[in-house]
């Protein structure tokens, strides 16, 4: 029946994966995976949708402080 190592390690994870899709579906762990990235993904929307909250406008000033400090050290590098 099993004539290999690779047989019985493939069906031995077949079997692993399996119980634990049952055992995830029993218990209700897929419901709660799905309310937390839904939650996650309500309030980042929510965030997205105040354009000029303080959160905005610091990360706004991070995203175009970044490409200064990148561009001063490749000058400051390139300079000598």
């Amino acid at each position: 029946m099993f004539k290999s190592a690779r047989l019985i390690i493939a069906r031995s994870l077949i079997g692993g994966v399996s119980l634990a899709a049952i055992i995830g579906w029993g218990t209700g762990l897929f419901g709660v995976i799905a309310d937390t990235v839904s939650g996650l993904w309500n309030n980042f929307m929510g965030w997205l949708n105040s354009p000029l909250g303080w959160e905005h406008l610091l990360a706004g000033a991070g995203v175009l402080i970044i490409p200064v400090i990148v561009l001063v050290l490749i000058f400051a590098i390139a300079d000598g």
